[in-house]
């Protein structure tokens, strides 16, 4: 009777051994979906059409970098002269977003005056004096945002008309924050992304590389 016992029990842990083996290699092989980030936006929304809101060029800026003679280290700097036309945001809507953005090339300031009155405003294919000329305009303009699904950020797709040339680009921008100012709600906003100057632009000067890379960062305030 003993000895039927011993032989029932062995079987029975040897089956459970083997079921569970399988079940523990069923598992092993499973590919679990990820859930991706917790992404969570406000409900913030800013418009320069209303009449409480302005731009706050003071604290705000458009720079830019290029690798000097197409292979060497960066050459940077910014611009003195720029603007914006249009602006408005809606945080979790990204059919609320749309801007319009402007820039005098010949505002060009890296901190070098000989370079920057000189040889710089040759490369940019532009001249001092100008302003809304084609030569001498940069305008980025949304096409259309999409809500990025890796962080809290915009995947935008614009124009950007430069030399009397217009050329999509794709941009990445961010809200990055609000607090109080003055008596003024003050947002932040920022939007990077790169062309091609020389392929798309038609910049015929060495200085620079033909890729570049654009960072603006702006301020908006907002009275009571």
């Amino acid at each position: 009777m003993n000895s039927l016992r011993l032989r029932i029990l062995a079987a029975f842990f040897v089956i459970a051994g083997f079921f569970g083996y399988i079940v523990g290699c069923t598992h092993d092989d499973e590919i679990l979906a990820s859930k991706g980030p917790n992404i969570e936006r406000g409900t913030d929304k800013i418009s320069l059409a209303n009449t409480n809101t302005s731009f706050d060029k003071a604290h705000s800026n458009v720079q830019w970098a290029s690798p000097y003679l197409g292979a060497t280290s960066l050459l940077t700097g910014r611009f003195n002269s720029f603007g914006m036309y249009t602006f408005d945001f809606d945080e979790p809507n990204a059919a609320g977003i749309h801007f319009s953005a402007w820039v005098w090339l010949n505002s060009v300031n890296t901190s070098e005056p000989a370079r920057d009155g000189g040889c710089l405003l040759e490369t940019f294919g532009t001249s001092a004096g100008l302003t809304t000329e084609d030569e001498n305009l940069a305008v980025i303009t949304s096409k259309s945002v999409e809500l990025s699904t890796t962080d809290k950020g915009y995947n935008v797709t614009a124009d950007l008309t430069f030399h009397g040339v217009t050329k999509e680009v794709k941009c990445k921008m961010n809200y990055d924050g609000k607090t109080l100012s003055g008596g003024n709600t003050v947002y932040g906003f920022s939007l990077e992304f790169q062309f091609l100057a020389q392929s798309d632009f038609g910049i015929v000067s060495t200085n620079v590389g033909d890729n570049a890379d654009v960072k603006c960062n702006v301020n908006l305030k907002v009275a009571p």
